[in-house]
């Protein structure tokens, strides 16, 4: 069986190296995908992740959902908790834990409200198995969500099994560039 701690290890570094025009292009790509979706067409209400450098840029995702009147909401880490906080053009960020960008703003957002979960992840099986970066909070937060989750997976973050448990949450979408 597969350890997670490995795993991570290798797409951490394969994510790192991974930069230049194709994967300009297959971003591009994997957000056209997920705009043309059912479940972005028909969702009003959208949480997604405020990208790091190695993960897939979500400022053309958020921007495409405030030009089309979507509201969005993102994570933030109060007291060991994740959630997830509404923001507008206007919102003002600061890093937050794991040195990650965070909305300033507290105001916690119902997320029995939210239609569309964009989920980060370091690696994923088409079955929608994935393996996060080791905190638990998407887990958890996966647990108690009962809207569509989907995920923008980029060739390397494809795999074909991972070290699951029971606690590990599945997303119901995995958006692939399809070649």
């Amino acid at each position: 069986m597969l350890d997670k701690k490995i795993v991570r290890t290798v797409q951490k570094r394969q994510l790192a190296n991974y930069v230049g025009s194709q994967r300009m292009q297959e971003e591009m790509a994997l957000r056209k995908l997920l705009f043309r979706s059912n479940q972005w067409q028909k969702a009003q209400i959208i949480a997604v992740f405020l990208s790091t450098a190695t993960e897939i840029n979500t400022q053309p995702i958020i921007a495409r959902a405030w030009s089309e009147n979507k509201r969005t909401v993102v994570p933030k880490i109060i007291n060991k908790q994740m959630v997830f906080v509404e923001i507008t053009s206007g919102s003002s960020f600061r890093l937050g834990q794991m040195n990650i960008k965070e909305p300033i703003d507290s105001t916690v957002f119902d997320i029995t409200l939210i239609d569309l979960a964009i989920v980060p992840g370091l690696a994923f099986t088409t079955h929608g198995e994935r393996l996060g970066f080791g905190a638990g909070y998407y887990d958890h937060f996966l647990s108690l969500f009962s809207g569509d989750t989907v995920s923008l997976v980029l060739d390397v973050q494809l795999v074909t099994s991972l070290p699951i448990e029971g606690h590990d949450q599945k997303v119901d979408h995995v958006l692939i560039q399809s070649k």
